[in-house]
């Protein structure tokens, strides 16, 4: 790229500016060398700090909070400063810490709040509306978050960011996608017409979520997008909310839900992304069960239902199916769940209380399922009921019912650990 001839003046400062990603923000020489000739300390400090916020882990004692507080520290003006808390608030949520990721957002409100700082920087702003109607989603302020992301939408400044910027519109339409699933889902007293309409909805901005996903190159969010489509098609097709999907058989949705599961899985595996979050392998086992709902607590009418078989799963996923190797226990389901705890308890990845408590519910169910009641699911099932008990109340709401379709000594014991736990 040639900005000017020999012994010429640039034309532009804001030329070099825009090839920065700066543009209207550096407007003097004198900043523009600072920035091309300053140590790296602040990029090195934000790097750090993305990497380990993704691995979800620490190195030589330092966390990825740590590193964004560094990078923040660093910085050299408003745009680093805004740009590693915002990064930082947006990891917080992701590791389910509401509020610490509220309080980054404040901090980074006072800088964007500035007249002169503000406007120039309307992609961070724009990013930052979207991580706060997140968080009340988070929350369960289902209100606040939709009224959240209608303000920036009719923002005259910052609504072209969700059209122009894809990473941003990605944000915007994944969480907007959630919020009508739930209307279709949980609002029991709407009726089915309405329902029904939320569900298309949910599945229109997922669709778009997914192409915005590619356009920003982000193989990150596009895992992440299969997967809601896989799991959402699959809870949508168990309450009748997709007319296209209705009258399918279970094999039918089963196989299309899973291979959207597999391409999300098979991108997990090929980019090394998503080795934070167990969730594709909980939303498998549990589509794998299929209509395994039996709840009369005998064993012998436990194990006589008919779960999918782990080899017509990896039939229904094709061309996906590498990423269930037979090194993550893809020979037998309760070994999935197995290997995956494994992970988690011997340090190599942090899952969080739920998706411990989801994938140790799995495990009891397809373990007792193959070989009946043992000793390993008689002590996963009084770890489970300790586990719960630090969840929220709904999630909580979730594992008691839950646990009323396993036979009835198992049930027997998680209420006596849950009194003594």
């Amino acid at each position: 790229m040639v900005l000017c001839r020999r012994g010429e003046e640039p034309a532009s400062l804001d030329l070099v500016a825009s090839f920065l990603g700066l543009k209207g923000y550096i407007p003097r020489r004198a900043d523009l060398l600072q920035y091309v000739t300053q140590d790296g300390d602040y990029w090195n400090h934000l790097t750090q700090a993305m990497r380990l916020a993704r691995d979800g882990m620490t190195t030589t004692g330092m966390s990825w909070a740590a590193s964004y507080r560094a990078a923040d520290r660093t910085a050299l003006d408003d745009f680093q400063r805004a740009l590693a808390i915002l990064k930082e608030s947006l990891a917080w949520r992701r590791h389910g810490n509401v509020r610490r990721s509220e309080a980054a957002l404040k901090r980074l409100e006072r800088i964007l709040q500035s007249e002169f700082v503000g406007p120039s920087m309307p992609t961070l702003s724009a990013m930052a509306s979207v991580a706060s109607a997140w968080n009340s989603y988070a929350r369960g302020e289902i209100r606040q978050a939709h009224a959240g992301l209608d303000r920036l939408a009719s923002d005259p400044l910052l609504a072209p960011v969700i059209r122009y910027n894809p990473r941003v519109r990605f944000e915007y339409l994944n969480l907007r996608a959630l919020l009508h699933k739930g209307s279709a889902l949980e609002d029991k007293n709407a009726d089915r017409v309405s329902r029904m309409n939320e569900a298309e909805k949910a599945l229109s901005a997922l669709s778009e979520a997914l192409q915005a996903a590619y356009e920003a190159d982000s193989v990150e969010a596009a895992q992440d997008v299969a997967a809601n489509i896989g799991w959402t098609l699959w809870l949508f097709w168990q309450q009748r909310l997709l007319a296209v999907l209705n009258d399918q058989d279970v094999q039918t949705v089963q196989g299309l839900s899973l291979r959207w599961l597999g391409l999300s899985e098979w991108i997990c595996d090929r980019f090394g992304v998503g080795g934070s979050s167990a969730w594709n392998t909980v939303f498998v086992l549990r589509i794998a069960r299929g209509h395994c709902d039996d709840k009369s607590g005998d064993l012998k009418r436990f194990q006589a239902q008919s779960p999918l078989p782990v080899g017509k799963m990896l039939e229904a996923v094709k061309p996906f199916q590498a990423a269930f190797s037979r090194a993550k226990g893809y020979d037998d389901w309760s070994n999935v769940a197995a290997f995956t705890l494994e992970e988690n308890d011997a340090g190599r990845v942090f899952y969080g209380a739920h998706q411990v408590a989801n994938l140790l519910l799995e495990f009891v169910w397809f373990r007792t399922h193959s070989e009946g009641l043992s000793h390993q699911v008689f002590a996963a099932v009084e770890r489970l009921a300790r586990v719960v008990q630090d969840l929220g109340s709904g999630q909580r709401r979730f594992f008691r019912e839950s646990l009323k379709t396993l036979p009835e000594p198992l049930q027997i014991v998680a209420k006596d650990a849950a009194i003594t736990g």
